[in-house]
């Protein structure tokens, strides 16, 4: 682990290692940070001790003077505060007062170092506005040695939380400037440990050095970059013009390939004879004081990369560099890092989802944090100090659901920095930061993978923006960090399976270092997902379960495959930021996506393709991220607002992104999962696959209850493979508000009475591969629905009679936004209704019919049979109890039951005219009974009374895959 490093706390917040009690750490030309709590020095009058929240102050706790006190027209009269820092060479340094000022007539102290005279300091004051705490700097030259600061009471009523004296020029504090002091410390006065240690050079020489197939591309590129000329030149930045920054990212790559070659080669050797690492650091030096950015926009990923490449020069060529050009290394990332989105401190930015969760902090910030550690202390203590403060705890819990509310996009992006974040701290030698249960994150993406290669549609989706129907989408390292970390056999498969994708999702150029750094080829590979189970519930928070018929093996697209996919999304917490209001929303593939997700992220202005429409866009935010672009359900209360964008019907916005955790708790969970379970079948490959939830908190007060079930039916059979069958309780606050049960496709719904067909016959954009995919529905309740399509030229994105118009950027791409939705209404006002559809796929070719469905109702259930299979659901959604009597329909063949909504206990069925009852126990988690009918007839469910023969048993839940 680490060397314990001297530390002076109070209240558990930080107070870095360079205060009187602790050594003078380094007498080189390096920034010196010191941090005080004010109240840490004992206060007399006319001083005292204030306490306020944690998250106001810092340390929970201030000093304060009365404010009806008279002005001190000199110092002296009053107590002194005293403050000792440990200065390791004289120079200029900045002194940082966090201070209130109430008023005006309140704004100034006095303040003095050593022996010298006092002199009145302002404190910022603004007129007219609500007074708060602000970060004051004061400069000036110490000398080396210990230097006593000094402050004393000037005007009545001012604050002082607490105190940072730095050397660094560009640093700003900022918030309350402190998080708790991360007792998870970088090993001290050792180089490397960014990324890997002295122990794991021959290992990370080995990966270099191998002959796996995995490695090769990436050391061809490597080598390409540290043999390439070690000159940076940059265009020359003109401030005002078209160019927003003169960054080279081909550069950059150079960089750190030259140092990871030092690293592997020169590292111990004679600083003379390291040629490439030499290279690195002019190379570095020169980049840093020629790239400039323009002020405006924040350029998170390309300021991001040259603090890493930093880190990597600095720790990888620690001993080739100079003290005064390791200080300018420093100085350069608190002018670069400032700048960013996140800013330094990074404080800027929310640290659950966003652009404060990309790698600005869970990589770049952090590896600098590290490399700089023994000489900036600071840097690692802020960084790192809001990584375990409010990074740790909300991903932690978000694991748990073993899926990425991001969706399929940035679910990918965002994870992968989670995983940079993991690893730094493992090879620094660190213990685990977050819960195991991580690795089962990529599960998600392996799970709703569609046999032609693309992923079922989660969130704002971009990978359909460039891809064209032979590439496999792919996102490798999200699933190669994952897999190595943890030596997940199934995660490196699909790695493995992905980086054979020369597209433009394969891994860059610029990432070829992390398979050579973070890679394993001595580690084996499963054949594929085929030993998984073929549904898998992901919980809270996520309410997810997808269901499939099967696994795809052998080639990577395979559009004729008969494998079926569905998910089944009824949510939990909503997180926002790439998440849309879809709670409730399902989709199916077969043959072709048959049941969508609607709209495009990635788009162009159709009345000017030259305008890019994206995030915030009218598309997307009136259309595309809203309920009405879903496979859900839409209550229409005419009077009700969504901020400014347009009434949908749909779900309410629960507020703008969470920061924290504690704000997530606050009024962003839109739906509960009631029930859940698998049965029938063998393990691993159910028969009925199960999920219930409450979906009421998803709408506003208009929706006084929502209850939505889902039974995805493995019929097993080639023919007809699979169905879906979606039972809906909705109930308004307003009989008035119209109700609409929403179903998006591709291509025109094809209405006949109560059942629509929806049929994918298309050739792809290169005409080498056609869909063949049929989806039948048929409303069973409400009786006598009123079943009407919207869509076609000019109104495939419609929302109350405004067609929010968008197109793809290319024409090669595999958008698949829709032009159609069925909708299903009830003939008339009521305040509740019942929605019962059953949704079967089968091939668009096949000549032979559609399976026949046949309703039953019964005084407390209603329910649909098709092929053998009943499915039976309580009218109430309340869990029913006592005795339940239903008629099942004529037929001399068995029949597979599964009655949902029943009460925890041991049932007993039996069928009247027979001697021959059926005993099975309902779970709480499941609540669901299954047996086998001998054929139709009257049957009497009886909770509490025992049989002669048990039933057969329920299967588990879909275990989880280690």
């Amino acid at each position: 682990m680490s060397t314990p490093r001297c530390r002076h706390t109070l209240h558990g917040f930080i107070h870095v290692a360079l205060l009187a009690a602790c050594p003078v750490l380094h007498a080189a030309p390096f920034p010196v940070e010191a941090m005080f709590e004010a109240e840490a020095t004992a206060p007399g009058a006319p001083w005292a001790t204030e306490s306020l929240g944690r998250n106001v102050v810092s340390g929970g706790a201030y000093l304060s003077t009365p404010v009806d006190l008279a002005r001190a027209e000199a110092p002296g009269a009053a107590a002194q505060l005293s403050y000792t820092v440990a200065v390791p060479r004289d120079g200029h340094y900045t002194i940082w007062l966090r201070v209130l000022a109430p008023a005006a007539n309140a704004a100034s102290l006095y303040l003095a170092l050593d022996n010298a005279a006092y002199a009145s300091v302002a404190v910022p004051f603004s007129a007219g506005q609500p007074a708060q705490w602000t970060w004051m700097p004061v400069t000036r030259w110490l000398a080396a040695g210990e230097r006593e600061l000094k402050l004393q009471y000037r005007e009545g009523g001012l604050g002082i939380d607490c105190l940072l004296v730095t050397a660094l020029a560009d640093f700003v504090p900022q918030g309350y400037g402190v998080y708790p002091l991360p007792t998870v410390l970088p090993p001290a006065g050792e180089h490397p440990r960014v990324f890997a240690r002295a122990g794991d050079l021959a290992a990370i020489r080995g990966r270099f050095e191998s002959a796996a197939q995995e490695m090769a591309p990436h050391r061809a590129v490597l080598k390409g970059f540290v043999e390439a000329p070690a000159l940076v030149a940059l265009p020359v930045f003109v401030p005002g013009g078209p160019a927003r920054n003169n960054h080279q990212g081909d550069v950059v790559s150079r960089i750190k390939a030259k140092a990871l070659h030092s690293l592997l080669y020169e590292y111990g050797g004679p600083a003379d004879q390291a040629q490439r690492g030499q290279e690195a650091v002019q190379m570095l030096l020169d980049y840093l004081a020629a790239v400039r950015f323009a002020p405006g926009y924040n350029h998170p990923n390309e300021k991001g990369d040259i603090v890493l490449a930093s880190a990597m020069v600095y720790d990888w060529c620690f001993a080739l560099m100079t003290a005064q050009q390791r200080a300018y290394v420093v100085t350069r990332f608190t002018q670069l890092a400032a700048t960013m989105e996140i800013g330094f401190p990074p404080s800027r930015q929310g640290a659950v989802v966003g652009h404060g969760s990309d790698n600005q902090l869970l990589r770049d910030q952090l590896a600098a944090a590290i490399a700089f550690y023994d000489e900036a202390p600071l840097v690692y203590n802020i960084v790192a100090g809001r990584f375990f403060a409010d990074y740790i705890a909300p991903r932690n819990y978000a694991y748990a659901a073993q899926a990425y509310h991001q969706g399929a996009s940035y679910g990918t992006v965002r994870f992968l920095a989670d995983m940079y974040a993991a690893w730094i701290f493992r090879r620094m030698g660190a213990a685990p930061v977050f819960d195991p249960v991580q690795q089962m994150t990529p599960y998600h993406w392996l799970y709703t993978r569609r046999p032609d290669g693309q992923w079922m549609r989660d969130g704002d989706v971009y990978h359909s923006s460039y891809t064209n129907s032979t590439q496999y989408w792919s996102e490798p390292l999200a699933f190669m960090l994952p897999a190595t970390y943890y030596n997940n056999a199934t995660l490196k498969q699909e790695y493995l399976k992905q980086s054979q994708q020369q597209s433009a999702s394969f891994i860059h150029s610029r990432d070829s270092i992390w398979p050579i750094l973070l890679g394993n080829t001595a580690m084996g590979s499963t054949p594929g997902p085929t030993a998984l189970p073929l549904t898998k519930y992901f919980p809270d928070p996520a309410g997810l379960m997808v269901a499939r018929t099967g696994w795809t093996e052998g080639e990577r697209i395979q559009v004729q495959s008969g494998n079926v996919v569905a998910t089944m999304k009824l949510g939990g917490d909503w997180f926002g930021n790439h998440e849309h209001y879809d709670a409730g929303h399902f989709q199916i593939y077969y043959k072709g996506a048959l049941a969508i997700d609607s709209g495009i992220y990635s788009g162009r202005d159709v009345a000017d393709p030259a305008i890019v429409l994206e995030y915030g866009s009218a598309h997307d935010m009136n259309y595309h991220k809203r309920s009405i672009a879903h496979n859900t359900v839409l209550v229409h209360d005419p009077d009700e607002q969504f901020d400014s964008y347009a009434n949908d019907g749909g779900q309410r916005f629960p507020g703008d992104e969470p920061q924290s955790l504690a704000e997530l708790a606050n009024g962003y969970k839109v739906a509960t999962v009631l029930r859940q379970q698998q049965v029938g079948g063998v393990a691993g490959a159910p028969d009925f696959s199960y999920i219930k939830g409450d979906l009421t908190a998803a709408y506003s007060a208009k929706v006084r209850q929502f209850q939505r079930s889902f039974v995805f039916l493995n019929l097993k059979n080639a023919d007809h493979p699979a169905a879906l069958v979606v039972f809906d309780k909705v109930s308004a606050s307003d009989a008035g508000f119209r109700k609409t049960w929403l179903l998006h496709s591709q291509n025109e719904p094809e209405i006949s009475g109560d059942t629509a067909i929806i049929r994918r016959t298309e050739w792809d954009y290169n005409h080498t591969l056609q869909y063949n995919g049929k989806l039948v529905n048929r409303t069973v309740l409400p009786a006598n629905a009123v079943l009407a399509k919207v869509g076609g030229s000019g109104n495939e994105f419609s929302v109350g009679g405004t067609n929010y118009a968008i197109q793809p950027e290319a024409e090669y791409s595999t958008e698949e936004a829709g032009a159609w939705r069925l909708e299903v209404s009830p003939p008339g006002p009521n305040e509740t209704d019942l929605f019962l559809n059953v949704m079967q796929v089968m091939d668009a070719s096949s000549p032979l019919p559609a399976l026949p469905t046949t309703a039953i109702d019964s005084a407390l259930l209603a329910g649909v049979r098709i092929k053998d299979r009943v499915v039976l659901f309580s009218k109430s959604g309340l869990p029913l109890d006592g005795t339940v009597t239903v008629e099942l329909p004529a037929q001399s063949a068995p029949m597979q039951v599964l009655v949902a909504d029943l009460q925890e206990g041991t049932w007993t069925v039996r069928k009247r005219g027979t001697d021959a009852p059926i005993e099975d126990a309902v779970s709480a988690d499941g609540g669901t009974l299954y047996f086998v009918a001998s054929g139709g007839g009257i049957y009497d469910l009886q909770r509490g009374v025992t049989g002669s023969r048990p039933a057969p048993a329920a299967l588990p839940a879909s275990p989880a895959v280690p």
